[in-house]
């Protein structure tokens, strides 16, 4: 036997010892690189697992987590909805289109996910805790006044270190702000989530600690990021 047939025989018995892997190991070990921030690892695994088994809902899940992680609201989007066209009633991918909802100031756009996953899920905590916040909340009138008055330029210097200058009320108003205006009214939006977020994570809290616990893992949970 000649040595060419030799290493080709070696090599064909070696890589049919090595088994593919499969989609759900792929995603498994993708959602514990997500959860290490190994982004772009888990990105790339859930790819090569979606390339396998296209029609599995939590392959596209993960994947529309990582859209978030990356700020590619439409491509969450779409992933989530994949993954409700493979399962109408996945409670994590209609909580997922409410948080961008949210994010996005549609908030009556974000009320009917969060109705339908706590319809077929009651005991979904995140869900009924968010829904709650959401259920007295209103969008800024369009075209509200913003005007406070003149306000002093030089009272309102940012300290050494900060990016962003955002005032607003507790509507969502946008009072003043310093960068561009696209920039202004996305930071603006995030501050009146969190202020609602936190408020009524406080409120419903006997023990404030608790509170202030909650509302971090809340803020984590919306990825909220400049």
């Amino acid at each position: 036997m000649g040595l060419a047939t030799f290493l080709e025989r070696t090599w064909s018995g070696i890589t049919g010892l090595v088994k593919p892997r499969s989609a759900s190991s792929l995603f498994r070990l993708a959602d514990q690189y997500r959860h290490e921030g190994r982004y772009e690892d888990a990105a790339e695994l859930i790819t090569e697992g979606l390339r396998v088994s296209p029609n599995i809902a939590v392959g596209h899940l993960l994947d529309a987590y990582l859209h978030v992680v990356f700020r590619e609201m439409p491509a969450a989007k779409a992933s989530f909805r994949r993954v409700l066209g493979l399962d109408p009633y996945h409670p994590r991918a209609l909580f997922g289109l409410a948080r961008i909802a949210l994010e996005e100031g549609d908030i009556e756009g974000c009320r009917p996910f969060l109705d339908r996953a706590i319809q077929y899920f009651p005991d979904f905590p995140e869900a009924k805790a968010l829904q709650e916040m959401v259920a007295t909340w209103t969008a800024p009138a369009p075209g509200a006044s913003t005007a406070i008055g003149t306000i002093s330029l030089e009272r309102l210097r940012l300290p050494p270190g900060a990016q962003d200058l955002v005032l607003t009320r507790a509507d969502g108003t946008l009072v003043f702000a310093q960068g561009s205006e696209e920039r202004q009214k996305h930071l603006g939006l995030h501050m009146t989530q969190v202020y609602r977020i936190a408020s009524a994570t406080l409120a419903r809290e006997v023990e404030v600690g608790a509170g202030l616990v909650q509302v971090g893992r809340l803020w984590a949970d919306l990825n909220i990021k400049a």
